[in-house]
């Protein structure tokens, strides 16, 4: 049900001036106390959705020259001046709302205590909202709480038009049932909507209308097809004022066993050292009803001088075998897939091969150098020094940044004419132990190990060296 202006009966708003009253008298200074007075804060108007702030902080001068606030009045009373009193609590209350508001004082924040000087709520529908505000202490029992003070929120729509949303395409089998839904719909004012579902267009052997869909006035209707086609499902959603545009959804029903579709794979270019046998990949087929597929491959075009045909694949009926070319050039493929009743329309896919002459070198990188410092035990005698060599160094060696344009396999191999082992000698990443070096006291002995690496593609090679060195420093033997 729609409602817009659902309201209550009036209820005539005055200003509220509140008279000074005074309770018991304090014990120390004899002035009275100032009974606690409300203001609940000038009347509003907003839209439906936006959330009500209540202030009862605002101060308003009336021309008597009394104030209006929430908290105590400041006129000094007969007895005398009013001691303050600040240990008060706000405490609002609805008075009336809307037929259909379902809101209560549960829903207002911080309710009855002292931070609800600044309260707030969300109306749930449109409408008069009337609220009042006590402020309650406990300084005088016979008069605990401030007259109320009445503040009335006129609520209102933006009249906004509601959207339908039909849902997704569904497929399903004739005969069996086709669940739509369209709760997705929305009415941009929060309002209760109505569905109006109805068939847009059927297939030509169809003998369905739209008095044909199930709970067609509901947010999932369904639809049962008597043949094969598509249907196309119409929504329209009303909030009571307005009607949507309607939204459609498309329904494909499917009679018995559907072909399978073939994908090839992608097109590509291979580098110039890709062996003579590739590998194609027919695995994104695919069958509508998941039955198993069978595959058959087959030559479309092979470059001119090329003698290969369908004799090239080791197995044309798998879903990825391979092929062995012969020449440079372009080989185009086609795949068929089967389910055992139907064969898929071709799709053809052409990987083109690079001839060797157009292979670029690749790049040696043999990473940065390296350097250590170690030292030699050294004895004198008659002042003149002995030192022992120092030991060997490992370094860690790094081909790894080499690459090669083309996209081609690297082999690397590392070699050295120096007094050094290298311990794999044709891995990217490795070890190299240097030889002993001599030591000389107090200064050292440097000595440089170069060490090479050599990257091959199929072709063609390249080479980088990296150095690494060793700083033998004598120092006197300990006793």
């Amino acid at each position: 049900m729609h409602h817009k202006t659902s309201l209550t009966p009036s209820i005539a708003l005055l200003p509220v001036v509140f008279a000074l009253a005074c309770g018991s008298k304090d014990e120390d200074t004899a002035n009275p106390y100032c009974a606690p007075a409300a203001y609940a804060g000038e009347d509003q108007s907003i839209t439906l959705g936006s959330t009500v702030d209540l202030d009862a902080t605002q101060v308003v001068d009336n021309d008597d020259g009394t104030t209006l606030y929430s908290g105590y009045a400041t006129k000094e009373t007969d007895g005398g001046p009013c001691d303050q009193r600040i240990d008060h609590n706000f405490l609002w209350s609805f008075m009336s709302v809307p037929v259909d508001s379902a809101i209560d004082s549960g829903g207002l924040t911080d309710n009855d205590s002292a931070t609800a000087s600044v309260a707030s709520f969300t109306p749930d529908v449109s409408g008069t909202y009337v609220l009042s505000l006590e402020v309650c202490d406990e300084v005088d029992p016979e008069n605990p709480c401030s007259p109320p003070s009445i503040v009335a929120i006129d609520v209102s729509t933006t009249d906004a038009i509601p959207v339908a949303e039909a849902g997704d395409a569904v497929t399903v089998d004739t005969g069996e049932r086709a669940d739509l839904d369209g709760s997705a719909s929305y009415d941009p004012d929060g309002e209760e909507l109505e569905y109006s579902w109805s068939l847009g267009s059927t297939p030509n052997c169809s003998e369905l209308a739209s008095e044909d869909l199930y709970n067609a006035t509901t947010a999932t209707p369904t639809l049962i097809c008597d043949c094969e086609g598509i249907y196309v499902v119409s929504l329209a959603v009303s909030d009571g004022l307005h009607w949507s545009a309607p939204d459609h959804v498309k329904v494909t029903c499917n009679s018995g066993n559907q072909a399978p579709l073939a994908d090839a794979g992608d097109s590509m270019a291979l580098a110039p050292c890709t062996d003579f046998t590739f590998e194609l990949n027919g695995f994104g087929s695919y069958d509508p009803d998941g039955d198993e597929m069978q595959y058959q491959w087959s030559t479309v075009s092979v470059p001119s001088g090329s003698l290969a045909d369908d004799g090239s694949f080791n197995d044309p009926t798998l879903g990825a075998p391979e092929f062995t070319w012969d020449v440079p050039g372009e080989y185009t493929f086609q795949l068929q897939v089967g389910d055992g009743e139907y064969w898929s329309a071709p799709d053809v896919v052409t990987y083109t091969l690079s001839d060797i002459s157009e292979n670029a070198a690749p790049t040696a990188n043999a990473g940065e150098p390296d350097s250590a410092e170690i030292e030699a035990d050294c004895t004198s005698a008659s002042y003149v020094w002995a030192c022992e060599q120092c030991d060997p160094v490992e370094f860690d060696v790094d081909g790894t940044l080499s690459y090669d344009e083309d996209g081609d396999p690297l082999t690397y191999q590392w070699s050295t004419s120096d007094d050094a082992i290298i311990l794999s000698p044709e891995a990217a990443l490795t070890e190299v132990v240097t030889g002993y070096v001599d030591g000389t006291f107090s200064t050292g002995q440097v000595h440089t190990f170069d060490i090479d690496l050599t990257v091959a593609d199929c072709a063609m090679t390249s080479t980088d060296t990296v150095s690494l060195t060793v700083n033998c420093v004598g120092v006197a033997a300990t006793p």
